[in-house]
Parts: structure tokens; sequence; C-alpha cells
């Protein structure tokens, strides 16, 4: 490619403001701010009615709440003093009848007490008696309704059971030893706690040895003026009635309250089962041991800010937590735990709310619908009238450049390299385009070159990449039929997919618009808009692009019909007067490969065995078998190989190359250069004949009528060199460059010449090389790879 400043002087196109732009757009602005700004107001109003409307009703039901709340509180705080109060009444009476005597001493005077108190005292459902020797005595309420007596006797160093059954009426009805009860009332918590608080004690709540049922029992030591435990007494208050107290209480929809100790254990809980009933041993629960996160919050809390009205965020919902202790009332270091959903109390203030809310913003929506049905009306009109007056400016803008071009005789004739410049620069300037090129076709209609092409960001030309039909067959298809292609994505437009992947897409182009070059219905070449301005201020890009093709039209067309070239840049010649002085031998070699190129190996002269480096050596990949037996029809030349291993011959000869071998269904072509040449030579050499083998190859493949889908590629690297079957005069050339040559031929594209990173390198500067990514080699590991398009 080639690069040169620009220097033409471009017009931009820039709106023109009027004197009275500013007061229209202040008459615009209240025109449409106006009905937005109404209903902007009425939403803001609607707005501040329901929320102070929802906040006063939300406080109000809030107050109501936290009243219901503490007349729950009370009533569970006067249950719990009703419940407990005769307990503690029937223990202390019990105590001063036993007078701290042990329970064959003390036990017959309190046991007909407590067979008349008890069923008096419906919350007691045992009374326990027990005496530091063991001796136990415990009345139970019974299934009939009277009271059974069950008395341990350990007196005399020895145990019996017995139990005393008796009917509602008092009456003994049988009596019964239990040999197997193994019952010892001074391991029991409410004996050893009674012992080492020296008073009154309540134990936890726990599982009941005989009743299988959940409860709490109250104990009182009773010792003698010397201060000798002489007894504990204990009465069982069974929970069930507690429980089903609790769970009767209506708090809100899903409230529950629930008694706990100081620990945060379970006394009571709205439940019939919270303790299991096959194990009497177990302690009562915790709060954060039921199993529900919400309680387990709660005792989170409860443990570090310690008793009070909370509210608790669990997610998307509010908990109203109240505990209040009760030990000024009952003695006890419980309390009582009320746990609410916020939403059971002040729920139907949010569903009004949300029904004021949702009429609301009917009204709301109503009043917006209409205002902006006229604001976007207005809105709509002003838009048409901005985009016309864009629209207008921009073909003006096009008018003004085309004028101007069709003014400068320069741009039509192709021996002024500087008009086809101007004409570039003004085309991606007026049209907004990233680059701007115009494309030739060749008299054989096979390659489109560039040249010239305009980088606007850049403000830099380039020139002389080719384009093959063979890699964009869609694209010359279009052309030919003189269609313009106007593709937003030009990788998914079937007819500039191919010209995408192999050219836009590696600079970073999406869009493209592609206006066909022509002339009497003959093809001439394109014009290549890369990333043009779209939408209104692309109006016109058709029209502008088809005129401008038409200017360049005449200036290919003069061209074509023997107009002088503009002088090209420098370039190496295609055979360079070093490489023919060089490689005279090795020309003189090639002629015999008219009758040698079919053998294994080709003679080379006086190269000896050892290794070569920076050799230059080209892989030509063959069609498979089948497709090279075939005999076209009306062929002069026998099969399709024939015809293949003709146009090899007349490439190898006149390219001077000194060696080529075939291998399976591979050509290994080798550059022989004499000893002290450069490589660089040789490379060029190689460079060339592989260029000019693809051009014979493709006109021998259209004559044919038979796709040969053959691969080429040329690597510069070392190759062993070795004797043929002891045969001074021939030579086989092997390993090295030959390897990466035949792994690049194998990986190419059809119809294409595969680069290797070394020969890019040594040859950028003479020939044409698009990339292509990298190629992974066992034998040299990750190498860049590119496809050669041609020289410069």
């Amino acid at each position: 490619m080639t690069a040169s400043p620009s220097s033409t002087t471009t017009t931009t196109i820039a709106p023109a403001v009027g004197a009275g732009d500013s007061g229209s757009r202040w008459r615009r602005l209240a025109r449409h701010g106006l009905p937005i700004a109404g209903v902007i107001v009425v939403t803001m109003l609607i707005t501040a009615i329901g929320a102070y409307i929802y906040e006063s009703n939300r406080r109000g039901a809030v107050s109501l709440s936290n009243d219901l709340i503490d007349a729950i509180d009370r009533r569970i705080a006067v249950q719990l003093h009703t419940y407990l109060s005769p307990a503690e009444q029937f223990l202390e009476l019990a105590g001063e009848m036993g007078a701290a005597r042990g329970v064959f001493g003390g036990g017959t005077a309190v046991e007909p007490f407590a067979l008349q108190a008890l069923p008096r005292t419906t919350t007691i459902t045992g009374f326990s008696y027990a005496d530091p020797d063991g001796n136990f005595m415990f009345i139970v309420r019974n299934p009939q309704g009277g009271y059974d007596t069950k008395l341990v006797d350990r007196r005399d160093a020895g145990r019996r059971v017995t139990w005393t059954r008796r009917d509602a009426a008092g009456a003994v009805t049988g009596r019964s030893e239990d040999p197997d009860d193994t019952f010892d009332p001074r391991e029991r918590p409410w004996y050893t706690g009674a012992v080492a608080a020296r008073g009154r004690y309540w134990t936890d709540t726990y599982l009941f040895f005989t009743l299988r049922k959940p409860g709490i029992t109250q104990a009182t030591p009773r010792y003698d003026p010397n201060g000798k435990l002489g007894a504990v007494l204990a009465v069982d208050l069974e929970l069930a009635s507690l429980c089903t107290f609790l769970k009767q209480l209506e708090i809100g929809v899903s409230g529950k309250a629930i008694v706990v100790d100081r620990d945060g254990r379970v006394v009571a809980y709205p439940s019939d089962d919270w303790l299991p009933a096959d194990r009497t041993a177990v302690a009562a629960p915790r709060l954060d041991e039921l199993g529900d996160p919400v309680l387990t919050r709660v005792f989170n809390r409860l443990r570090v800010e310690g008793y009070g009205r909370k509210l608790l965020d669990l997610g998307d919902r509010r908990i109203i937590v109240s505990s209040e202790p009760l030990k000024t009332l009952i003695g006890r270091d419980w309390a009582i735990v009320i746990v609410v959903p916020e939403t059971d109390f002040i729920g139907f203030v949010t569903a009004s709310g949300w029904i004021a809310l949702a009429l609301s913003a009917l009204v709301v929506l109503i009043v917006a619908a209409l205002a902006t049905t006229m604001a976007w009306r207005g809105i709509g009109a002003e838009r048409r009238a901005a985009a016309a007056t864009v629209r207008q400016g921009v073909l003006e803008s096009h008018a003004r450049a085309f004028a101007e071009l069709a003014r400068t005789p320069a741009v039509m004739d192709r021996t002024v390299a500087d008009g086809l410049r101007q004409a570039l620069e003004s085309a991606a300037t007026t049209l907004g385009a990233r680059r701007a090129g115009a494309w030739r076709l060749d008299a054989a209609g096979r390659t489109l070159r560039c040249e010239d092409s305009f980088d606007r960001d850049a403000a830099a030309h380039t020139a002389g990449l080719e384009l093959h039909r063979d890699e964009l067959p869609n694209l010359f298809a279009a052309l030919a039929q003189g269609e313009p292609i106007d593709a937003l994505q030009a990788g998914d437009d079937r007819r500039t997919a191919e010209l995408s992947a192999a050219y836009l897409a590696p600079l970073g182009v999406a869009s493209v618009y592609v206006a066909p070059i022509g002339a009497a219905g003959r093809p001439l070449g394109m014009l290549l808009v890369e990333e043009p301005r779209r939408g209104d201020r692309g109006t016109g890009l058709a029209e502008f692009c088809a005129a401008l093709a038409s200017l360049f039209a005449l200036r290919f067309a003069g061209a074509d019909a023997g107009a002088p070239a503009p002088a090209a840049p420098d370039r190496p010649a295609s055979r360079p007067a070093a490489d023919k002085a060089a490689g005279g031998a090795a020309v003189a070699r090639a002629t015999s490969l008219r009758s040698a190129l079919m053998q294994r190996g080709v003679a080379a002269g006086g190269l000896g065995p050892g290794q070569m480096d920076r050799t230059a050596v080209a892989v030509v990949k063959l069609p498979d078998w089948l497709s090279a037996a075939q005999r076209p029809a009306g062929s002069a030349n026998g099969t399709v190989m024939d015809t293949l291993v003709q146009e090899i011959r007349h490439a190898v000869e006149q390219g001077g190359i000194g060696y080529a071998a075939l291998m399976d269904d591979q050509v290994v072509l080798v550059a022989l250069s004499a000893p002290g040449t450069e490589a660089e030579a040789s490379a060029r050499r190689m460079a060339l004949t592989v260029l000019d083998l693809r051009d014979r190859l493709l006109k021998a493949e259209e004559a044919l009528a038979v796709g040969l889908g053959f691969r080429l590629a040329i690597d510069i690297g070392p190759v062993m060199v070795s004797g043929v079957d002891g045969d001074a005069a021939a030579c086989n050339i092997w390993g090295g460059a030959v390897g990466v040559a035949k792994a690049l031929s194998a990986a190419a594209g059809p119809r294409t010449i595969s680069a290797s990173e070394t020969t890019y390198e040594l040859l950028s500067d003479d020939f044409l090389f698009r990339p292509v990514g990298r190629y992974f080699l066992p034998e040299t590991g990750t190498m860049r790879t590119f496809v050669l398009v041609g020289p410069i």
C-alpha cells in the first residue's frame, strides 16, 4: 500500500442559526412543557394527598395495635398469676403441716390435707413429699377423677414402692406394688434445685416422668430449728391448660404469645406438641431452637437489647416484637414474648392505600395520556420539520461537493492522481464516512485493485490492495449486475460477507455502501464507502455515490481505452537484476524440469549434502485424486493432473526456480541461489513465481470448468539437502521450511497463498499481505499467518 497526505480543502455541514431561534426555542418549550408541567403538578398533588392519608391511617393503626398488645400482655400476666398463686398457697400450707418432718413423720398429716385440697386446686396435677433418706410420697390425679398415692419406703435398708388407688369419692379401690420402679426423688431437678437454693425453687419446663406431659414444678425445702433438712415439698403444674390459653389468644391474624424464662427457654408455647413425648429428660428448647427464623431473630435481639417493644425487619416483612418481664407480678424471672407481623394490624391500611393509589394513578394516566398526545403531536411535527431541514442541508452540501468535483477535470483524468484523491477526500467528508475508496477491475474481470482509499480519521491515502474474484465471488457477481449494496452489517449480507471476513472485519468496519462503477453495461470497478453517516444526516447517500461513480466510470473507461497510467511508486522489479545474475545457474537447471518434474527429486547441480539456511520454499497442494484424474470434455491436454503439471512447469521455468519435486499430492518448490547471494532475492523470486502460478491455475480452472480447489503456501527457513540413490547430480530437499510450508498449505483457504511470519517480515516492504491469525506447529510453536495478495 502507499500513503500520501491530504491537501484538499473540504466543506463541512453546519446548520444555520437565525436570530429568532432563541425566542422560538422558548416558545416551543412553553408550548410543549405546560401540559407536561400540569401532569407533574397533578401527580405530585395526588401523591402528597395519598401519602398523607396513608401515613395518618398508619399512625392510627399502629397506636391501636400498641394498645392491643399492652392489653394482651396484661391479660397473660393476670392469667399466669391466677395459674400460679393457688399452687404457692397450697405448698405453704402443706409445709406448715409437715413441720420439717420426714415422709413417715409429717406425711401422715399432710396426705389427708392434700387429698382434700387438690380437687379444689385444678392447676396442680401432682404433689410430692420427699426426705433426705429417699422416702417419697406422691399424690397424682388419675383418669377416673380420683387421686392415687405412690409411696416409696426406703426404711430398714430396703426399697418398697406401693400404689394406693382411689375413686372420685376418695374411697380406696385397690393397692399394688411396683418392684420395677426405680424413681429416686433426690435425683430430680426440683429436689436438688430446692436444696441448692435453700428456698422456693421453680424448675425449667420439662416432661413429667409419670404423665408424659410438659410442665413445671415448684419446690420448697423445710428445715428443723437446728437448720437440718427435714423434707422437700413440691407441686407439679401441668402447662397444657396454659398452652391452650395461649393458643386461643387472637393476636392479629398469625401472631403468637410465648412465655420464656431469663435464658430464653420456653415455659409455655401455643402448641400441644412442642416437647417430645418420648424423652423425659429433655430440656425445654430456646426460642432459636424451635426452627422458626422469626423466633430466632427475636431471641438474638432480646439477648442483645433486652426487653421492650421492637420492630424487626425480616426480608420484606416487618415483625412487631413485644417482651415484658413478669417478675414483679409472679415472682418469677419470666417474660411474655408476643410476635405478630405488622401487616396483621395495619394490613387494611396498606390495602386501602394501594386501592387509592391505583385509582389516583388511573386519573393521572388519563390526564397524562391526553397531555402526551397533544405534546407528541406537536413534537412530531417539529421533528419532521427539523428532519426535513437537516435532509435539505445534507442534500445541498452533496450538491455543492459534487458541483465542485464536476468543475475539476482532474477527477476524470487518470493521468492526474490528485484528482482521484480530491474526489475521495470530498466524498469521505461529505458523507461522514470513515473511509472512501475507488477500486478498478482489471481487464480480465478477475481482480479489483484499490486505486486510492482515503482514511478520514488518519487523513492519509493508501493504494495497491487487491481483491480476487475467487475469494469474493458474491461481491463480483453483484458488481457484474450493476446493483448498489447498502449493508448496515456487512458480515450478515450475502454479497459482502466475504468482503467483511477478508478486508472489513480486521479493520473494525461493520457498515458499508458499495456503488458499482460501469460504462455501457460493462463493470469497471466499485466505489467503497465504509461507515457512512446514516439516518437523516445520511440522506442522499445512494444518489451522491451513484453520481460520483459516474465520474469515476469516465476516468476508468479512459484508462481501459489506452490512457497513460499515473506514475506508480517505486517497487522492486519482478525479476531483480541481482537475482538474475546470482541465480543464472538455477535458471539453467530449471530447463530439466520439462522431463523431470514428476520424479522424486530434480537435479540441483553442485549442491552438497547438509543444511541450507534462509531458503525460500513453496508448496502447491493439489486437488484430491478423483478431481485430478478427471478428463474434461474438449480438453486437449489429457487429465486435469496433466494440465496442472504443465502450468506448474511453465511457472517454475519462467520464475527461475531451481528445484521442484512431487511428493504425494503436493509439489515442493525451492528457490536455489548461488552461494553468497542475499536470501531476499530468492524470496522475492519465489513470491513472484507463486503469484504467477496462482493466476495460471485460476485461468486453467476457468478454462476447464472444473473446481481445482488448489492451495499454495510459502515459508522461508532452513532446509536439509541429501543425495538421491548415490547420484551426485540429484538431491532431495526436506525438513524445516518444507514442513512448515506443507502445514500452511493444508490449512490455507482454497485458491489462496498462505504465508508464514518469516515470509511476511522479509517481504512486507515489497508485497501486500493480509493478516489471518495464528497457527500452531509442533516444530516451531505458535506463529502468525498471512495471505499473500500481490506486489506493492
